[in-house]
């Protein structure tokens, strides 16, 4: 398993291998979402299609306030379920995870104000006709993770799910909190065999 310093991280936290490595984490900014069901429920795309609303708005209202080029950052989740299953039990749990809990993210500018994040999840709720925001700002805390790429679908995630777990053991590691995916080719959006993702843990020693 291959190591990126703290520095390098930031900039390669995306360019993810079929081979387990280890990353350091910053705390970052997110629009996020919570729900639960399976990732190809109507609940989860629903909470994705908001967020994607909420991040390119606050895209506009940057360039067009402050003239900032900014981007759309890709879609995350974090997922989990009670009882925490085992490292052993995770990959096949993994499978179905039609009663987990998930948090649907998507990370905003450095350049973007609290204020600024805020007022793009009221413009949110606005256009949506709610009374309350869908949308939260959280921080969002990972530090020191192994990570691992799979290509292809939530169908066949398990087995990457099994790599990472095992590539962490081997290392002489233990995972903590929840398993985060990235999606940097959105299953929902590409052609099964053309999705990427990132799996990734938080590690630490026993």
């Amino acid at each position: 398993m291959t190591t990126e310093t703290p520095s390098d991280l930031f900039e390669r936290r995306h360019a993810a291998t079929d081979r387990a490595s280890i990353v350091v984490v910053p705390e970052r900014r997110m629009l996020a979402i919570d729900g639960v069901g399976s990732p190809t429920a109507a609940g989860h795309r629903l909470a994705t299609d908001a967020l994607r609303t909420a991040a390119e708005i606050l895209r506009v209202m940057l360039a067009r306030t402050r003239r900032l080029d900014t981007r759309i950052g890709v879609v995350e989740c974090a997922w989990w379920t009670h009882p925490e299953p085992s490292p052993d039990e995770m990959a096949a749990r993994f499978a179905d995870r039609s009663t987990w809990h998930w948090q649907v993210m998507i990370e905003i500018p450095d350049k973007a104000t609290d204020e600024e994040a805020m007022a793009a999840i009221d413009e949110t709720r606005r256009r949506a006709g709610r009374a309350a925001p869908l949308v939260r700002l959280i921080r969002f805390v990972e530090g020191r993770s192994a990570q691992i790429l799979h290509m292809g679908g939530p169908a066949t995630e398990a087995a990457a799910v099994a790599r990472l777990h095992a590539a962490i053991d081997d290392a002489g590691l233990r995972s903590h909190g929840h398993l985060h995916e990235l999606y940097l080719a959105d299953p929902s959006r590409v052609p099964e065999s053309r999705a990427r993702t990132i799996l990734r843990l938080p590690v630490g020693y026993d």
